[in-house]
């Protein structure tokens, strides 16, 4: 029997892996493989080993859009490899390096291709990547933003839905996000490392920054609100599973998570997590508020969607999928579309 750990891990987050390129079968062979958190890394890292060769493979023989898929999934193993396995950092640090470079292979490769960007912010670099439709000159944009334990390498496929519509899509790690995280630590005004990025990506001539929407996922829907609150640039918001505030969290949280926020937030992750809260921003929010809630999700559970709801002043769609786990991750095949649907129809 897996220990403690494995079975969290296993248990918490399997539609949220199969819902990001992790093959079924795969990931069937890796629970049994993986029976001690020890294991964890490296189990996924041999996996991701296994489609980064595939990727070279292809490449070599002239198949880009082999290559770009097989790249693509080994980043995203290499995620799932370093996901909450923060104890052992000479480990994680190595996946971190080998989901990057997979994603660096990738980039030329996918179609559209990802222009990838290191954008100036207090003293260092935020990574990100920018996609833009084929066939349009001045696309809208739609900037996403990662979750509190997740990369914008997870966000890949929120991108092609919205790509389909016409809509360029970017998104970047934030501070306490991937490798940032051992840099700046998340924290409760992500609005002004929002505003960094945003002001690099609209200096460019091949984007229309007049249809500018931003959203996110988790933790990245409540700063991507507080970004809508306090930019009036953006024109449109998308906040799936979020919270009005996650203030005490922190205590229930199991033990993995708890280490994994400490990676994020720093040692003093519980007051961080306390001082992250709409309060005082909702009010703010004036243009169109689209809420993507999970029924089933314990950790942001509805409520807290509707307490947003009452306090923003522009329009606001609230939708509760009754079958739905965190982030819809169950349901991405009729969420992301249903999101990406209603961007294009808020950024015409």
């Amino acid at each position: 029997m897996a220990d403690r750990n494995v079975e969290v891990a296993l248990e918490r987050f399997t539609w949220r892996m199969l819902s990001q390129y992790v093959s079924p079968w795969e990931f069937e062979q890796l629970k049994k493989r993986i029976q001690t958190w020890d294991q964890w890394c490296e189990e996924w890292s041999k996996a991701a080993r296994k489609h980064s060769e595939i990727g070279d493979k292809a490449a070599a023989e002239g198949h880009r859009a082999t290559a770009g898929a097989a790249y693509i999934r080994a980043a995203l193993y290499y995620h799932w490899a370093t996901f909450l396995f923060v104890h052992d950092q000479k480990q994680w640090r190595a996946g971190m390096d080998a989901m990057d470079a997979c994603w660096k292979k990738a980039a030329p490769l996918v179609e559209p291709p990802m222009e990838l960007m290191e954008i100036a912010f207090e003293g260092t670099s935020l990574p990100g990547y920018l996609r833009k439709p084929a066939g349009v000159a001045k696309p809208p944009l739609f900037i996403m933003v990662p979750g509190g334990d997740s990369t914008k390498e997870e966000l890949y496929d929120f991108g092609e839905h919205v790509l389909k519509r016409g809509i360029a899509f970017f998104a970047f790690d934030g501070p306490g996000q991937g490798m940032v995280s051992t840099r700046l630590k998340l924290r409760p005004d992500f609005e002004v490392p929002i505003r960094a990025v945003t002001d690099h990506v609209l200096r460019r001539a091949d984007v229309d920054g007049r249809r500018l929407a931003i959203g996110g996922i988790s933790y990245g829907g409540l700063f991507a609100c507080r970004g809508a609150a306090f930019d009036e640039r953006f024109k449109a918001v998308v906040s799936a599973s979020s919270w009005y505030t996650p203030a005490g969290r922190f205590p229930s949280m199991d033990p993995l998570s708890q280490t994994g926020l400490k990676q994020y937030m720093g040692e003093n992750a519980q007051a961080v997590q306390d001082s992250i809260t709409m309060a005082g921003a909702a009010p703010r929010i004036k243009v169109p508020l689209l809420q993507v809630y999970g029924g089933l999700d314990k950790a942001s559970p509805p409520e807290h969607a509707y307490r947003v709801e009452k306090e923003v002043k522009g329009p606001t769609t609230t939708l509760v999928f009754d079958e739905g786990v965190h982030v819809c991750n169950n349901l991405h095949h009729i969420v992301r579309p249903l999101i990406a649907d209603w961007l294009s129809d808020h950024l015409r």
